[in-house]
């Protein structure tokens, strides 16, 4: 199921209400059946915040709650409002990357997928063959929300440029070699099987040790939402 809420603040209180509704948010992070629990504000309103939920079944929904805090923090919501929120309940059919009920699975061997460092255009803009190998694999497998990403890097390179995200957030797993992964000012070694969850915004960088590195990046897919970040770390 999906729902809608519009909640309209009083007395000016639209800042206080977003904050207690993104409160409901967090609550409801780890909830079972919690597809979606967006908060948003008009944009020309500032007392006006839209919820919209998605919900594996209406007993995920009602199960909810019962957890702790929630029945609390509603009140504290309510509490906010100039009157009742304004509710709609619906049945969801289906939307761009969507996989809801969907079934199947593809198989793809990763070296099968052309290498990016061969790639003429690339080479134009980045010195990628003197780096190592990349390849990119969601399209490989069909897959929708998932982006996978494939990297060899030569002895103590580094890649050469960093890349960030808007809204993607992306794990790091070392496969072999050695080496590090900067992330803003933080740096990380990387062993076999080393792991490392990278935020969205944050701007990351590759470099191999001295015997190499692979490295298979996971992250949600979502178009257009890289950004590239020349001459990033040069110390």
């Amino acid at each position: 199921m999906t729902r809608t809420a519009t909640f309209r603040a009083r007395d000016g209180r639209g800042a206080q209400l977003a904050e207690r509704l993104l409160h409901a948010a967090s609550l409801m992070a780890d909830v079972p059946g919690c597809e979606l629990w967006l908060v948003q504000r008009d944009l020309d309103d500032a007392d006006m915040i839209r919820v919209t939920e998605m919900w594996a079944s209406r007993e995920h929904y009602d199960a909810a709650f019962n957890l702790p805090g929630v029945e609390r923090n509603a009140a504290q919501v309510m509490g906010l409002l100039d009157g009742p929120p304004e509710v709609a309940d619906g049945e969801p059919l289906g939307g761009a990357r969507m996989l809801r009920g969907s079934t199947g699975a593809t198989g793809f061997s990763i070296l099968d997928a052309p290498d990016l460092s061969k790639d003429t255009q690339l080479l134009e803009r980045y010195d990628l063959d003197d780096v190592g190998e990349a390849r990119y694999i969601r399209e490989h497998l069909g897959a929708v929300q998932t982006g996978l990403t494939h990297y060899r890097l030569r002895s103590g390179r580094r890649q050469g440029w960093a890349h960030r995200h808007t809204v993607a957030e992306e794990i790091y797993v070392a496969v072999s070699g050695s080496g590090r992964l900067k992330v803003d000012d933080e740096l990380f070694e990387l062993r076999p099987l080393d792991a490392v969850r990278v935020a969205p915004a944050s701007a990351r960088e590759l470099e191999a040790g001295p015997d190499g590195l692979e490295v298979l990046a996971f992250g949600s897919h979502s178009p257009g939402d890289g950004e590239m970040v020349a001459d990033w770390w040069i110390t």
